[in-house]
């Protein structure tokens, strides 16, 4: 089923299963901050779309040492980099170094929050990195370490759209938020909130 064309204005074709790496404010021509509707609109165009993405950062016949460059490259499996990390490309080369110079093994993490703990501080070490690149980076390993986040990682936009909404704070409980968020679960929970951030 196609999403709601009309409700929607985009340069691009309406269409489903949409690429989640473009964090960017919608353009909606209703005047709708009804947040059961956003978050409707929301399942219609991106319900399925890390599950396309993860097959790319959670495949299992690479090596972890792969995983790290795919990770930290922030290219799809297109080629196409993500747009969270284009004004840092320069920088992500720098934090793969970094990271492979730990040593650290994918054995070492037994939930999300260890992954992203690890990432933070490779980006903490790397001027010019930041909260954003740490959770997208430790996202995509998580994939294919096989943990996800269970709380919601804000920043950026993210940050934005939970503090109209009267959460603040950097790691927060999806419990939260009200329960139309609720049940984005945390990872898509995190992407609503700075997609629809200018209408909430």
């Amino acid at each position: 089923m196609q999403p709601n064309c009309k409700l929607i204005s985009t340069d691009k074709k309406c269409q489903n299963k949409k690429p989640i790496s473009y964090c960017s404010s919608k353009n909606i021509t209703v005047n709708s901050s009804d947040l059961a509707f956003l978050v409707d609109d929301y399942f219609k165009e991106y319900e399925n779309s890390y599950e396309e993405e993860d097959k790319w950062w959670g495949e299992k016949n690479v090596t972890w040492e792969e995983v790290l460059k795919r990770g930290w490259q922030s290219r799809f499996e297109n080629g196409k980099m993500h747009s969270h990390q284009r004004r840092v490309a320069h920088k992500l080369d720098e934090g793969l170094e970094v990271s492979l110079s730990d040593n650290i093994q994918p054995n070492r993490f037994n939930d999300f929050h260890s992954v992203y703990s690890w990432i933070k501080s490779v980006t903490d070490r790397v001027k010019g990195l930041g909260n954003t690149t740490a959770y997208d980076v430790a996202r995509r390993l998580g994939v294919w370490v096989g943990v996800h986040p269970i709380m919601v990682y804000l920043h950026a936009g993210a940050a934005t759209g939970a503090k109209k909404l009267g959460v603040e704070g950097k790691i927060v409980s999806l419990n939260d938020f009200p329960l139309e968020i609720q049940k984005l679960g945390a990872t898509h929970a995190e992407n609503f909130l700075c997609i629809y951030k200018n209408f909430l």
